[in-house]
């Protein structure tokens, strides 16, 4: 049995053998040339999948005169460079349907309200607790009011729940003591919001 490896051993290191080509390697297209054609180039923009072989220096020769756009006007290097940006698939032009604007709602659902029925977007939110932010909403919940709400109304409010929650109403309960401070950061937030 013979074995032979593909590397040799050098005292200081592992040496790789030297490149060879392959036989199956076609010839270099370039007329009078005779070395092996292992490099591929397009050989028009039409058929970018099929090659001329080259060998190293006429390979760059070739890449160095070719010119993908040659023969081509202005709008057709615009175009095919459009193509590109969605990589050659169909798609609209960019900056039409502004906003959801021209569509109409033609074959669009809106479950949830976001649009008017032009397709544009709804400006005035129809909840008017919509337009506060997260921890003013969370206290209209802990004080059971909805918006619009008015300064006297929640003053009312809060005098109601301080005399169900109040410490001294309870005989000191923990509980109802932690409920009373939440509810008098609530109150205190929503005092400073509300502008009647």
């Amino acid at each position: 049995m013979n074995f032979k490896s593909d590397l040799r051993f050098n005292s200081r290191f592992w040496e790789e053998p030297e490149n060879e080509i392959d036989p199956d390697t076609p010839k270099c297209a370039w007329p009078d040339c005779e070395d092996y054609g292992e490099f591929k180039a397009p050989k028009s923009r039409d058929t970018l999948r099929n090659y001329h072989h080259f060998c190293l220096d006429h390979v760059r020769e070739y890449n160095k005169r070719w010119n993908y756009y040659e023969g081509m006007n202005t709008a057709d290097i615009e175009r095919d460079m459009r193509k590109d940006y969605t990589w050659d698939r169909p798609s609209w032009n960019f900056g039409t349907f502004k906003n959801g604007r021209g569509a109409g709602g033609a074959g669009f659902k809106d479950d949830f309200g976001f649009f008017n029925q032009d397709g544009s977007f709804k400006n005035e939110p129809e909840d008017d607790i919509a337009q506060y932010e997260w921890e003013e909403r969370k206290a209209f919940a802990l004080l059971d009011l909805k918006p619009p709400v008015s300064q006297d109304e929640l003053k009312a409010r809060y005098k109601v729940l301080v005399k169900k929650y109040h410490p001294d109403a309870n005989n000191g309960d923990k509980d109802a003591e932690e409920r009373f401070k939440i509810i008098s950061q609530a109150y205190t937030l929503l005092k400073n919001v509300i502008i009647d």
